[in-house]
């Protein structure tokens, strides 16, 4: 699988956990597995339990770059992408930023109903990066 392809995978993890209060990583690749065909590798499920793991770590470096926005106002999609992203760049020493911001930006595109929500992330992981370079 394409890292692109596993990045894709887990989004679409990450937006099945967001509608559970205490969401498992084992359970939700089994049963999107199960239920839709879902397929995942190596790095989707590393990176699934991570995030998962460290989801207020990560929600707490994105919180101060929401311009007009809270974390709770974000859509499902975006949040998820936010999240991809920004344990790419903490995390993933082999994905540059500029690359994370990209493919966030693009499953954004591709999966939320706001036009606007991609240009959005990607000003949000802009600033991000910069800070953080700083």
């Amino acid at each position: 699988m394409k890292r692109t392809e596993s990045r894709e995978s887990l989004f679409l993890l990450l937006f099945e956990a967001s509608f559970s209060e205490n969401p498992d990583p084992k359970k939700i690749i089994a049963l999107s597995a199960e239920n839709m065909g879902h397929e995942t590798d190596e790095y989707c499920e590393k990176a699934f339990s991570d995030i998962i793991e460290h989801i207020e770590e990560i929600d707490n470096e994105i919180k101060p770059f929401l311009v007009a926005r809270t974390i709770d106002r974000l859509s499902k999609t975006a949040l998820a992408a936010l999240r991809i992203a920004v344990y790419e760049i903490n995390y993933s020493e082999d994905v540059p930023s500029s690359v994370a911001i990209n493919e966030a930006v693009k499953l954004v595109k591709k999966y939320d109903v706001d036009n606007a929500a991609a240009q959005y992330i990607n000003g949000v992981l802009g600033s991000y990066v910069k800070c953080r370079e700083q």
